[in-house]
């Protein structure tokens, strides 16, 4: 039963530091297979920022999957931004923009979707589309697929996303079960419809809260635990946690679980 562990905007340098060892301490308690952090690392995307980052990614207990988000690239400096980019992104936390992780159970696709010529809204390329299509497309049978971005593929309106409709697409043609992604600071889960020339299926798009930034937005500091219990065939099941902090340490708040079937996602447990 594979356990990922979901967590996002965690914007090292508006951080509240004393949260930091509490949610170690917790996600190791938990002994997650993966640890997702779908983007906004930093907060202004300084040097010393990324190296705040990659101390906390390197006391985490898992394989580790992040992407790009929009507080990831200068903000201010225009020059620097459009010249160099995620330059210190790269050279902290990983050169790979687009990674793939395969793990026992699970193939899971991540995308950047900032690009340095776009300000705040989202954006995927023809080559990303292609790349979820091929990689997710040929994931082993009864394998999880889940694709990471930073901005919310779907619902729509919880953010600005050029060339959504074409990922919308490919994440239909591959079997795409989870859409994992943040930006919001809010965590929700949506089952969401997935079209393509004949094809409709459903998928659960969660969205991480903000784990240990003080840019709460009115929400409590929260992320998710995603478990995937049996292979994604009929009767596969999902639950979600969503974790909050209660100091000194942080407690399950809410849990909604989730069946697949022949069609995508269902609300509540699928029967055996």
């Amino acid at each position: 039963m594979p356990v990922v562990v979901h967590l996002s905007d965690i914007h090292f340098g508006a951080h509240r530091q004393g949260l930091v060892d509490a949610l170690v301490a917790d996600i190791t308690a938990i002994g997650p297979d993966l640890v997702v952090i779908s983007g906004d690392l930093t907060q202004r995307a300084r040097r010393a920022q990324f190296d705040q980052a990659r101390g906390f990614i390197d006391q985490l207990p898992a394989t580790v999957l992040t992407v790009v988000g929009n507080h990831d690239l200068p903000l201010v400096n225009v020059p620097r931004r459009l010249l160099a980019g995620a330059r210190d992104y790269e050279r902290t936390i990983t050169g790979d923009l687009d990674p793939v992780v395969a793990i026992e159970g699970l193939v899971a696709v991540g995308l950047d979707t900032m690009p340095s010529w776009r300000w705040k809204a989202g954006h995927v390329s023809s080559r990303q589309v292609a790349r979820v299509r091929d990689v997710l497309g040929n994931a082993p049978p009864g394998a999880w697929r889940l694709v990471v971005t930073h901005h919310p593929v779907l619902p729509a309106r919880l953010s600005g996303f050029s060339g959504r409709d074409r990922l919308v697409g490919a994440c239909a043609e591959a079997g795409v079960a989870i859409l994992l992604s943040g930006h919001t600071h809010t965590p929700t889960a949506h089952v969401v419809d997935l079209d393509a020339p004949g094809v409709h299926r459903r998928a659960l798009a969660l969205v991480a809260g903000t784990a240990i930034s003080s840019r709460t937005r009115g929400s409590a500091n929260a992320y998710e635990v995603v478990r995937l219990d049996g292979p994604m065939l009929e009767g596969g099941r999902i639950t979600v946690e969503v974790r909050e902090s209660n100091p000194p340490g942080w407690s399950t708040v809410r849990t909604s679980p989730f069946g697949w079937t022949a069609d995508g996602i269902a609300t509540g447990r699928v029967p055996d």
